[in-house]
């Protein structure tokens, strides 16, 4: 022996064989899982042999690549003939891969077909975020494709003037009033909600610098100011938002309440005839 305490740990090499067989169990998994193919049957499936007779028999090599075009062309055999795959079936397909490149965009990478919640995660975007006459653009394209985003870079962005400049805490209790009015004015009451789910990627991280870039220039109250400062990386805007209502909230009551007691102090005394304790009393209290 050399001397070593320990050892090496040893890469696994995967052969192109294994990867091809993972790849290809990838897209059962994403067919039984999420598109419906009976795992009992799916050998005999018509879209199972639909595909494999057009040579995708993987899930990253072969189906991610498919276009709209190729799935309508898509045939199967039955009773020894050539027809064209049912059209419910080219329909699943068509929203599964659109829903594998809209994924694929919001998180910068593959979709993991193994992950649990994919067939949930499925059925809402093709109940309500799917339009079957839309293009499917290969997700590595979509930003360039971003239609949101390209509408957003064009059309007149909302004002920044429309956001008034909050410097006096005696203030914030209007200026959170316009401020609301001008994002509800512009239908922009989203940006400060943080229950809003996103689904356009890029079109948020345009709209959240702009609105961070804003608040930059109107929170100019110290407490305000540090907020928008120490979240300056991820432009948060709702969590810059809640937390900025939150501690001004709480300045402004405690404002309110010492303004109360100064004007209390200067305005009672014992002449007016509403103290009938002692004078010793009256001052303690």
């Amino acid at each position: 022996m050399s001397g070593t305490t320990g050892t090496a740990s040893a890469v696994v090499a995967v052969t192109p064989a294994e990867e091809k067989a993972a790849d290809g169990a990838h897209l059962l998994t994403a067919l039984v899982n999420v598109c419906g193919v009976p795992h009992a049957h799916w050998k005999t499936h018509p879209v199972v042999l639909a595909l494999k007779r057009d040579g995708v028999s993987q899930f990253n090599v072969d189906f991610i690549h498919m276009t709209a075009a190729d799935i309508d062309r898509l045939q199967c055999e039955k009773g020894g003939v050539l027809v064209p795959l049912e059209l419910n079936f080219k329909m699943t397909l068509r929203a599964f891969l659109a829903f594998c490149h809209h994924e694929s965009h919001k998180k910068r990478g593959g979709a993991n077909v193994l992950d649990t919640t994919l067939p949930v995660q499925f059925k809402i975007f093709r109940n309500s975020e799917w339009d079957p006459a839309e293009e499917i653009a290969p997700w590595g394209l979509a930003v360039s494709h971003n239609k949101g985003l390209s509408d957003w870079n064009k059309l007149v962005k909302p004002s920044a003037p429309d956001f008034k400049p909050f410097r006096e805490a005696n203030d914030w209790v209007d200026h959170k009033d316009v401020f609301l009015i001008a994002l509800k004015a512009q239908n922009l009451t989203h940006w400060v909600d943080p229950s809003c789910v996103v689904t356009d990627v890029d079109l948020h991280k345009a709209q959240q610098s702009f609105l961070h870039k804003v608040l930059r220039d109107s929170m100019l109250r110290h407490e305000a100011e540090s907020i928008v400062k120490s979240h300056s990386k991820t432009k948060d805007i709702a969590l810059i938002w809640g937390l900025t209502c939150e501690t001004c909230d709480k300045s402004m009551s405690t404002s309110l309440n010492g303004d109360a007691i100064l004007g209390w102090l200067t305005s009672a005394g014992l002449d007016d005839g509403k103290w009938n304790q002692t004078q010793g009393e009256c001052i303690t209290f």
